[in-house]
């Protein structure tokens, strides 16, 4: 009768070694889980590049053909380039490059973001462009601040809370949302109109001709990259 072989057979023949390699295995199996990164909402990153060209006070037609077609055209020649779908809203285009499964992220970055440093023909009202990989995450938390207090001070609070909770540790992101953007209100009176002799679409024109907003630059924050404008 032929012995029987096999991993099975020589263990139950080796009873030592088979009990020190489970113990190997155990030991391993225990490192290794203590060192496994562990999230509730993990951040996904996906084969997906945005690119934001910032154009302020530019029609959606005007960033079309200043920026997105721009954008769009120096990117034809990337390899691994799938698709390409754009966005042209007032004062912003955008482009989010869709790579092909596989594709090394870091290398079809590099590759956008020097096929857009050789565009010449932006705008020179236009404001550097914003190239990062898109990742996906969830909200956890949600901190709502309330109170009979003007928008201004509501928001500068909101803005502390903020500074204060990226201190913490393990808090890697923090938005203020849900608060609009500060405007100047004009109202003037019928009776002074007629006394200048104006209406109320020549002070708009007026406003307009002596009102520009113009890029200061960005900031790099602990929040991430903060836009300036005057």
């Amino acid at each position: 009768m032929a012995e029987p072989r096999g991993p099975i057979a020589w263990m139950a023949a080796n009873h030592v070694a088979a009990n020190l390699l489970m113990l190997v295995l155990l030991i391993g199996g225990l490192l290794f889980a203590l060192n496994v990164k562990q999230e509730v909402f993990p951040s996904i990153q996906l084969d997906i590049i945005t690119i934001q060209v910032p154009f302020p006070g530019a029609t959606p037609s005007e960033v079309e053909e200043g920026v997105v077609l721009a954008i769009e055209e120096n990117l034809r020649d990337i390899e691994d380039i799938k698709e390409m779908r754009s966005t042209a809203s007032e004062g912003m285009g955008r482009v989010t490059v869709e790579l092909f499964e596989g594709s090394d992220i870091n290398a079809a970055l590099n590759d956008v973001k020097s096929a857009v440093d050789r565009i010449t023909t932006f705008p020179t009202e236009a404001e550097e462009p914003i190239i990062a990989p898109a990742d996906m995450r969830q909200q956890v938390v949600s901190l709502i601040l309330h109170g009979d207090i003007d928008t201004h001070t509501l928001k500068r609070l909101a803005e502390e809370a903020r500074s204060e909770l990226l201190d913490l540790p393990g808090i890697t992101l923090v938005d203020v949302a849900a608060i609009p953007p500060p405007e100047i209100s004009i109202e003037i009176g019928q009776t002074e109109l007629r006394r200048h002799g104006l209406t109320l679409p020549q002070v708009a024109q007026r406003i307009d001709q002596n009102s520009e907003q113009l890029g200061a630059g960005s900031i790099e924050a602990r929040g991430g990259e903060v836009l300036v404008r005057v």
